[in-house]
């Protein structure tokens, strides 16, 4: 199938951090240039498809500056060896990082990038008369989604952040102040409403990967929740229609590349086995989370026995998101150096795509479950517990759990339990107990070996300190 989100440009290849200069000039060697790009709806088209890009990135550049960063610490997955045993990625995980970190850096800038893009469509499309009005909007409206998208990381991710809603014409025009918690998610809310309001519930096959009304308003209702605004993410949320729960063993099938397409899925990053070929666009989370010793795994983190012994009897989600020594995996039995070792099975395919460093199953933003959990959420927060059970029971139900029938707190304690174990490994944990306010307390009882250095300014990163020294209107964020 060919999809839209597949035709990446190389430049994924060559891009790294990125200068004011360059965030000013910044265009792709293999698109068009600026004035060969606002010429038809297809030219518009390829330099979103490049905008889109910047959601991640390739080889071991994915899992060391994204997945670990949002996955790493947490209760759920612990970092082994493969990831304390190099400085810059230990200092991220062991809570000593400082405003000088790559990693962090490395997010900043590079969803920056996608803002810059997104902004030139914004711009540009209006004055483009050879375009109907609805081709306009629908473009503009994918790049709002973006815009939206990549503050929205930005802001879940830093202390305090730089709300670019316009491409700078000059390097002067790059030194910007922080914008206020308000102004960040005023504007997130109107891009993503924008985005509802102009795109389709769901695109044809080939533009499988396409933002669509239903992501952006799972994320708008995700932006209200991390606001605590529980009515107006319930709102959001109900306007999601045309999607619902895999069963049975499709459940794994989401994970391991035989079904990505599905009704489950909302919004993901996708890949494809042409890519490795023609593009070198991979990730390695298969070697990176996989124990040293099996099938030359990077034994960068585990599953936490904490979480593992958090699953329920019958629970099938722990044998597709857990993989354990003696268990079948692609049809032989595993033995891992470390019988104690829990890797994580979440887009890992096979043996080979351990063995090879080579992984091409789609990464997951926003799925159905996260959606129904997070209505469950708000509405045990609204005091509406009848309701919320309807949604955190249908999830408990696709798991082959029974029922619970529970209220208030008890409530409350059981929808953030199961969103532990519906997305575990899928980089929500962390930010889910920062904004719960919870983060030293489940490290702790997790039994993660770096809680005790653990300190609420660790919720979020500092303002990259490269940033500080370039915007003369921004200063360190203190503390680090």
């Amino acid at each position: 199938m060919k999809r839209f989100i597949h035709i990446i440009s190389a430049m994924l290849l060559v891009i790294g951090f990125t200068s004011c200069e360059d965030y000013l000039t910044e265009e792709s060697p293999d698109q068009p240039t600026s004035d060969q790009i606002w010429v038809s709806y297809e030219a518009v088209e390829q330099y979103l498809a490049t905008t889109y890009s910047y959601i991640s990135t390739t080889g071991w550049t994915y899992h060391e500056y994204f997945y670990l960063p949002e996955n790493f610490r947490s209760d759920d997955i612990h970092p082994e060896s493969g990831t304390t045993d190099w400085g810059y990625l230990q200092r991220i995980v062991n809570f000593s990082n400082t405003a000088s970190e790559g990693v962090p850096a490395y997010m900043w800038n590079r969803w920056y990038v996608g803002i810059k893009m997104a902004n030139d469509i914004i711009e540009n499309v209006p004055t483009m008369d050879m375009l109907s009005e609805n081709e306009q909007n629908e473009l503009i409206a994918e790049a709002k989604f973006l815009r939206a998208f990549y503050h929205f990381n930005l802001k879940r991710n830093f202390h305090d952040i730089i709300l670019r809603v316009s491409v700078p014409k000059s390097p002067e025009e790059l030194s910007q102040a922080l914008a206020t918690e308000d102004e960040v998610y005023t504007q997130i809310e109107e891009d993503f409403s924008f985005a509802a309001a102009h795109l389709p519930q769901s695109w044809a096959s080939q533009y499988w990967g396409r933002a669509t009304a239903n992501a952006a308003f799972a994320f708008l209702g995700k932006a209200h929740l991390y606001q605590a605004d529980w009515s107006e993410a319930n709102k959001a949320f109900e306007q999601i229609s045309g999607h619902a729960l895999v069963r049975g063993t499709a459940y794994r099938s989401m994970f391991d590349g035989t079904a990505e397409v599905n009704e489950e899925v909302i919004f993901s990053r996708g890949y494809t086995e042409e890519q490795i070929d023609a593009l070198d666009i991979y990730h390695q989370l298969g070697v990176a989370m996989a124990p040293q010793g099996y099938n030359g795994g990077w034994n960068m983190a585990s599953i936490s026995d904490y979480c593992a012994s958090t699953f329920e009897d019958g629970d099938i989600r722990k044998a597709a998101s857990i993989l354990e020594h003696g268990q079948e995996f692609d049809g032989t039995i595993v033995d891992f150096p470390n019988p104690d070792f829990k890797m994580s099975l979440k887009y890992v395919e096979s043996i080979n795509a351990i063995s090879t460093n080579r992984s091409v199953v789609d990464l997951i933003l926003m799925r159905y479950a996260d959606v129904l959990l997070m209505q469950a959420e708000a509405l045990n927060e609204m005091g509406q517990d009848t309701q919320a059970l309807t949604f955190l029971n249908q999830v408990r139900n696709r798991a082959n759990l029974s029922s619970v029938s529970l209220t208030g707190d008890e409530l409350r304690t059981e929808i953030r339990k199961q969103r532990m174990l519906e997305l575990v490994s899928e980089g929500q944990r962390f930010y889910d107990l920062a904004r719960w306010g919870i983060t030293k307390q489940q490290l702790v009882a997790s039994g993660n070996p770096y809680a005790e250095k653990f300190e609420d300014k660790h919720n979020y990163f500092p303002i990259p300190l490269e940033e500080a020294q370039r915007n003369k209107y921004v200063d360190p964020t203190p503390g680090f």
